[in-house]
């Protein structure tokens, strides 16, 4: 596990399978507030870099990111919301935008994205959202907005 420490912030990398343990731990030694996960996506590289932030009240705030990747054909990660219950959302939004797969969650599901989405992950880097929404949807015609029959400065004089 390498880690560097930049004052109020602890950064780790760890590999997938340590996250669990490090994590535990981390609720072990103080950190006890989860703040959420993000996700990176870097088709070229064909990985995903996930990042978890937990912080230690009782050290003055102090921040802890864990990192770690994870291919992104079949992205997978065991879940940790059975140690940070607060995960269970996050892991969600994961799954939901960019197709990660966190095992253990039982509650992966349409949650913010509409429940006839079919797509693929609209968040990843190589799915263009628009192009796709427009064929799926509105049989590829652009949707144009009203043409105002009144300029705003007309309407403002």
């Amino acid at each position: 596990m390498k880690g560097a420490d930049t004052g109020r912030r602890i950064e780790v990398e760890v590999e997938p399978s340590q996250l669990r343990e490090r994590l535990r731990r981390a609720l072990e030694e103080g950190y006890d507030h989860f703040i959420g996960i993000n996700v990176v996506d870097y088709p070229r590289a064909g990985v995903m870099e996930v990042y978890y932030f937990v912080e230690s009240v009782q050290r003055g705030g102090e921040l802890l990111v864990v990192k770690l990747r994870v291919p992104r054909e079949n992205p997978a990660l065991d879940s940790v919301s059975d140690i940070y219950p607060l995960a269970e959302y996050q892991e969600i939004e994961g799954h939901e935008f960019f197709g990660l797969d966190f095992r253990g969650n039982g509650s992966l599901r349409k949650w913010i994205l509409d429940e006839n989405w079919e797509g693929p992950p609209p968040l990843r880097k190589d799915v263009d959202t628009r192009k796709f929404v427009l064929e799926t949807y509105y049989g590829g015609q652009r949707y144009e907005r009203p043409k105002q029959e009144k300029s705003l400065q007309e309407v403002v004089e």
